[in-house]
């Protein structure tokens, strides 16, 4: 897809990658770490959206606190592109706030959210599926891509395919049913039926009918944004004052599952949610990626580990199987696979314990 000058780009990067400790910390979270490659995951996400349109109509928005790191990983993006959050309240407010500044001056302008955390194998056929999306989005339907569901995974949204859309010829559908997390049950019995999709994450919409759509779902949310849109600098106290009263909603239950005019592209792309350690232990078997620093380990009868050596120190694994081993230069996470999730709950153990400058 050739760059289009009517298209914005808007980058989630808020959130402090808790599940993904103890490379990511709240002082520079996994958005701003080399996990996969040896670029930042907001770099990576830059890199595949940067052909789509020019950095002028590239936006971040992320943690307050962050803003000055994103705006130095992100040099050719006007820094007041860069947007911070005083307080995290998901998805939903985090791409309105976006949204409401591109109304302003763009209001019939084309908008791709994505998520920072996102793999996603083919950045070529990426774009032109994307293409096919702003063409739906035209046509007023808030509108995301889908993936083929391979494990009745619980931590996704679901789409439902329904009817194909006459416009664009090259494939869009209406969304039959958003679910969002269901329970296993539910997920098996997607994956059987065959006309469900995983969301990969990525919203596109007009921004004049996002906002529209936004104060009909969520109309706290368009309230305090076009507030905060009708500056370029909106004063801190407003932004602070605003967001205390916002709700912490995803786009996922906030728009998705309550909207009516829904359209989903089906995809052949390789995708994953950079959540969780196993997700990048996944990815990284899949594709041939050796571990960080694999001469600083040696494995004995240990089959199946994955191992970060970030500390320079030597990890000998001897008779264990299907673990995860993180060693950086102040903390060592070793957990199985199957609890990565779980890392989330230990960042809990460790603030009350008092060794809060761990995290």
């Amino acid at each position: 897809m050739p760059p289009d000058g009517k298209l914005h780009v808007v980058i989630m990067a808020g959130g402090t990658g808790t599940r993904l400790w103890p490379i990511s910390r709240r002082s520079r979270p996994k958005q701003f770490q080399p996990l996969l490659s040896d670029q930042t995951m907001l770099l990576d996400t830059y890199k595949r959206v940067r052909p789509l349109t020019a950095p002028q109509r590239v936006w971040v928005v992320t943690n307050a606190e962050h803003v000055s790191i994103a705006r130095s990983q992100l040099p050719k993006v006007p820094p007041q592109n860069v947007l911070g959050e005083p307080m995290g309240r998901s998805s939903a407010p985090a791409v309105a706030l976006a949204a409401a500044r591109i109304a302003r001056t763009d209001p019939e302008a084309v908008v791709v959210a994505t998520p920072v955390d996102s793999y996603i194998g083919d950045a070529v056929a990426y774009r032109d599926y994307i293409a096919t999306a702003v063409e739906t989005a035209q046509e007023r339907f808030i509108v995301v891509l889908g993936v083929m569901p391979s494990h009745p995974e619980t931590g996704y949204g679901y789409v439902q395919r329904g009817k194909r859309l006459k416009r664009p010829l090259s494939g869009a559908y209406r969304v039959e049913r958003f679910t969002e997390k269901p329970d296993e049950h539910k997920a098996e019995r997607y994956l059987a039926h065959g006309g469900y999709y995983w969301n990969m994450g990525q919203f596109i919409f007009r921004a004049d009918h996002f906002m529209d759509r936004c104060a009909a779902h969520l109309p706290e949310v368009a309230d305090g944004v076009r507030k905060l849109a009708k500056s370029d600098e909106p004063p801190a106290e407003l932004i602070e004052q605003v967001y205390r009263d916002l709700p912490s909603i995803s786009m996922d239950y906030g728009i998705a599952e309550r909207e009516e005019d829904m359209a989903v592209v089906p995809t052949a792309l390789e995708w994953s949610d950079l959540g969780h350690w196993r997700s990048i232990k996944d990815i990284a078997r899949r594709r041939g990626l050796p571990e960080a620093h694999p001469e600083n380990h040696i494995a004995v009868r240990s089959p199946d580990c994955f191992v970060v050596a970030d500390s320079g120190r030597l990890i000998v694994t001897v008779g264990v199987e299907g673990y995860i081993i993180v060693d950086t230069d102040d903390a060592l996470l070793v957990v199985r696979e199957e609890n990565a999730q779980d890392v989330r709950d230990a960042l809990d153990e460790i603030q009350r314990s008092g060794k809060e400058q761990h995290l």
